[in-house]
């Protein structure tokens, strides 16, 4: 069974407040995926990663490495060996001898580690991709929850100035009223009350909107106080069945992908371990001039070397134990990562749902308090009514008014979180 927002795309188009700039949901999509800290960190994490995978790919080339040395004797030495057979000329000899110089060491063979590491790197890099784009997913809908919840805000304020400026009006209509005798004084002192609520109520709305003006600065990187935000054109959409929502989620999301990857380190890590019992061989060039005396003497060499632990009191043994349990470890939490996506796509589908429910409940609460309001006008004008049904009816209405439009824009929050929770790819 597919969801549907069945909720038509026309915005109402509230007035922009005088001075403001409009700002809209792509120019703070936008700023976001520029300015956003935890997003340029994650990308600069994932650069991290790229140039470590660069750095395990060519350390199979080996190293080479500068050799330069200068040193003083107290007696003079000889600038190369003494070596057998020796004959004039004898070598030269200074108290002072500078060696420069380099040498290049090739790795051979090292148990299958620098492939290993090569391979982890390349696995870490993927996580930190993975990491960074779900980064940018999540300061994405977090903007867009934000702007919603600042439409919503919008339009419960001006709910709420129209409340206030109802009860002003009323005031005025019952002063005169209580002037000729038609109205008692107490109907003023309830109109006051009710005004002084609404007025407080307003205040508390536009220090909502500051507040979450501030957290929609700290995603975009903006000063947002003096922006008025702009209407956004919200569309029906049709959602596939929760099936198979949940299997897209468990192909798509980078969660997903990174529980996999870690895994797959582990399981790398594991088999680099035993191959620690393998030996390690290398070859190695070296040449350098030996500088002294009036002269120089070239010295080279050339050579492979091998190192084989054979005995380590049982340390390799231990970290083989460790990195086997560090496998079924990130096996499990493979597993557990899955669940855990499973349980917030129900979330997400079933928090849809909710939305649409209470959406249409406060569409139908808000056309009978509209109804009750005239109601209750008109018996009060021809003295058939109370003036505490009056009041009643208007707190009513404007109250509903306010929970429709939160219930609108919360409609499609929820849907856009549904798109979030399935990988955005839907």
């Amino acid at each position: 069974m597919k969801v549907t927002i069945i909720i038509t795309a026309a915005v109402c188009a509230f007035a922009v407040v005088p001075g403001a700039r409009a700002l809209t949901l792509d120019a703070a999509l936008d700023a976001a995926l520029k300015n956003s800290p935890a997003l340029n960190m994650a990308r600069e994490a994932a650069a991290s990663q790229q140039y470590r995978k660069y750095g395990a790919r060519v350390s199979r080339l080996g190293e080479v490495t500068v050799i330069g040395n200068l040193t003083r004797y107290n007696l003079e030495r000889t600038l190369t060996p003494m070596v057998p057979p020796i004959t004039a000329p004898f070598p030269l000899s200074d108290d002072t001898i500078t060696n420069v110089g380099g040498s290049y060491t090739l790795p051979l063979f090292t148990g299958f580690k620098l492939s290993k590491n090569i391979s982890i790197a390349s696995l870490g890099y993927e996580i930190a991709k993975a990491q960074s784009s779900l980064t940018q997913r999540q300061v994405a809908f977090n903007v867009y929850s934000l702007f919603l919840k600042g439409l919503a805000l919008k339009e419960q304020l001006q709910a709420k100035t129209e409340q206030e400026k109802a009860l002003a009006e009323l005031h005025k209509n019952i002063e005169l009223g209580v002037k000729v005798g038609r109205y008692a004084a107490i109907d003023l002192k309830k109109v006051d009350y009710q005004y002084e609520m609404a007025k407080a109520q307003r205040q508390g709305l536009e220090n909502n909107i500051t507040a979450l003006k501030a957290g929609l600065d700290q995603l975009t990187g903006l000063e947002t106080d003096d922006w008025d935000f702009e209407p956004v054109e919200l569309k029906e959409k049709a959602y596939p069945p929760l099936e198979d929502l949940v299997k897209t989620a468990l192909l798509d999301r980078e969660e997903m992908t990174m529980s996999m990857k870690k895994k797959q380190i582990a399981a790398a890590n594991y088999s680099k371990s035993k191959y620690a019992y393998l030996p390690e061989i290398s070859a190695n060039y070296t040449y350098f001039r030996s500088i002294g005396g009036g002269g120089s003497v070239p010295l080279w060499n050339y050579g492979v070397a091998a190192q084989w632990s054979v005995f380590d009191f049982g340390k390799r043994a231990f970290d083989m134990v460790s990195q086997k349990r560090d496998y079924k470890s990130a096996k499990a939490g493979e597993t557990a990562q899955a669940l855990s996506v499973r349980r917030e796509m129900v979330e997400a589908y079933t928090g849809l749902q909710t939305q649409l429910a209470m959406h249409e409940a406060a569409g139908k609460a808000l056309a009978y308090a509209k109804d009750t309001k005239e109601v209750e006008n008109v018996k009060y004008q021809q003295n058939a009514g109370s003036m505490y049904d009056l009041l009643l009816s208007l707190a009513q209405y404007y109250d509903a008014l306010s929970q429709e439009r939160g219930a609108y824009y919360g409609v499609f929050t929820a849907g856009k979180y549904l798109e979030f929770s399935a990988g955005e790819k839907i």
